[in-house]
């Protein structure tokens, strides 16, 4: 072996650039020998990333020390070195290999490429230095290491801590705001703000308790919230609530209210009113005004306006019926206080009605394919064509059976919407104009199908006859004047054997002149 000196450079045959920009080369010299070794080693494992640690350790002369940079935090990663030439192959393997030799690993190698960019960025030239330290890169590096650690750390619990604020911020605001609208509505609710004006009138029975009253008021719909009142009771301790008949309005605070109770009361007049079934809205009108309830019109008016009550919600108003809540005033007999407001008269019909209409019906009319408004409208023309209950069913099923195949019987052709026109329409419309716009709309033996709404209050007979028909082919039917018996036919021939039988066809010929008026002329169908 000759004692030649020559670069690590010729070794690898590689042309190599320190990390630094514009950084300076020093060349440390080796024995031949310990080249020859270091070469045979390199040639036996065909890669340097098989060069064992010991071999490298032992013919290695010195390690290069990273210098420290002016800034604190820039450190430079130490760069192993034979003689004064850097070890830097081109080949990422390679240098991974030898880095792992000097004890490095991956962190340490992001950490020297994120100081080399540091360096790159402020072009500062390190200087290398020959001085030999083996622990202290090391502990260097792992210092480094730590930093970055507690450095990322440090960074979650802040961003966490920013987002568990954030958080906490939002429940509390949330929370706040819940309390306030709550707080709010109850303020609204105990002063009455933002309700109706309405007086109401109910009786308080005698012995009622505080509970009971409180379901009174409820039910009235003079408060919304019963145990609000009773703790303004328990609070303002009346010293007795009498009963009988009061006057209250929504609007009324809880405090006046309580305080309206502690007043003694005469008792008021009430009058006892029968709607029988089949009655015209127009007629339970004048009935209210003739025993001093209240004024028809006042009722009229009202009584087209909705209330907020279920059966309401499912009605198709038909901007061309007559009155649009016609068929809806439940025939019954009823306590009304004399001298009672339109509003209040409304209220307790509306209540009525409303118990009478069953979910299970709401069910049945969905399965049947008809609405509540065709299911009044159907009940209205059975009321009125029926001569008793019994044959409700299936007077039901006529009409039904005729709706079921419009193509044959596009038409009702029912003589009682002619009854409709004449009495309601004719009487109460104002002007020709609009009589002859209603009528357009009711006249069965004009239109096609239903009429605009129902002609009169139905009692829940014809409704349950509309909803539970009997099953029938008949598509005609006629009824005896005198007698009240109904003939029914599949066919017109046997519809005219039975007008025959019913004496209506000499009724009709014997009073030809009121035929037109009376709509009998149409008689040959029914």
């Amino acid at each position: 072996m000759s004692d030649k000196k020559f670069d690590i450079d010729d070794l690898f045959n590689e042309d190599n650039d320190d990390i630094s920009n514009n950084s300076e080369k020093k060349h440390q010299k080796i024995s031949s020998d310990e080249i020859d070794e270091l070469l045979a080693s390199v040639k036996k494992k065909n890669r340097p990333s098989e060069i064992k640690t010991d071999e490298v350790v032992e013919n290695v002369i010195e390690e290069t020390v990273p210098d420290v940079a002016d800034s604190e935090s820039d450190v430079v990663a130490a760069v192993p070195v034979i003689g004064d030439e850097k070890i830097l192959p081109d080949e990422a393997k390679k240098d991974s290999e030898l880095k792992k030799h000097f004890g490095k690993n991956s962190d340490d190698e992001e950490a020297e490429e994120e100081d080399e960019d540091e360096e790159e960025t402020n072009n500062t030239p390190v200087k290398k230095e020959n001085e030999k330290h083996t622990d202290t890169p090391k502990k260097r590096k792992k210092r480094s290491k730590k930093g970055r650690k507690k450095k990322k750390k440090g960074g979650i619990g802040f961003n966490g801590s920013i987002f568990g604020g954030i958080i906490l911020v939002t429940i509390i605001l949330t929370v706040s705001m819940l309390l306030a609208v709550g707080g709010l509505t109850v303020g609204m609710e105990f002063y009455g703000i933002g309700k109706d004006e309405n007086d109401i009138s109910f009786n308080i029975p005698e012995g009622s308790t505080n509970e009971e009253i409180a379901d009174l008021l409820f039910e009235n719909g003079i408060i919304k919230n019963k145990d609000l009142f009773l703790m303004a009771v328990k609070l303002m301790k009346p010293k007795k609530i009498y009963p009988g008949d009061i006057t209250l309005k929504p609007s009324m605070s809880y405090s006046d209210i309580i305080e309206e109770m502690e007043v003694q009361r005469e008792r008021y007049e009430t009058v006892t009113l029968t709607f029988i079934e089949g009655s015209y809205l127009v007629d339970i009108a004048d009935q209210l005004e003739q025993a001093n309830v209240c004024s028809a019109d006042d009722f009229l008016f009202e009584f087209k306006k909705d209330l907020g009550y279920k059966f309401e919600s499912y009605i198709t108003d038909n901007e061309n019926a007559f009155y649009s809540r016609e068929g809806y005033c439940f025939p019954d007999t009823y306590e009304f206080y004399v001298g009672d407001t339109a509003y209040n008269i409304t209220k307790i019909l509306r209540e009525h009605f409303d118990s009478k209409i069953t979910d299970s019906m709401y069910t049945k009319m969905n399965s049947m394919g008809l609405t509540l408004n065709d299911t009044m409208t159907l009940a209205s023309i059975v009321q009125l064509e029926a001569a008793n209950v019994d044959e409700m069913p299936r007077i039901a099923s006529v009409f039904l059976n005729r709706l079921k195949d419009p193509d044959t019987f596009p038409m009702l052709q029912t003589d009682t919407t002619y009854k409709y026109i004449d009495q309601v329409i004719k009487k109460k419309a104002g002007n020709d104009d609009m009589v002859a716009h209603f009528t357009e709309y009711y006249d069965t033996y004009a239109i096609e199908g239903l009429p605009a709404g129902p002609i009169c209050n139905p009692g829940i007979e014809a409704i349950n006859a509309v909803l539970n028909p009997e099953k029938t082919n008949y598509y005609y039917f006629c009824n005896n004047l005198e007698t009240g018996e109904t003939f029914y036919a599949e066919t017109l021939e046997e519809h005219e054997a039975n007008q025959i039988k019913a004496g209506l066809i000499e009724a009709v010929e014997n009073d030809e002149d009121t035929e037109e008026d009376n709509g009998e002329e149409y008689n040959e169908y029914y």
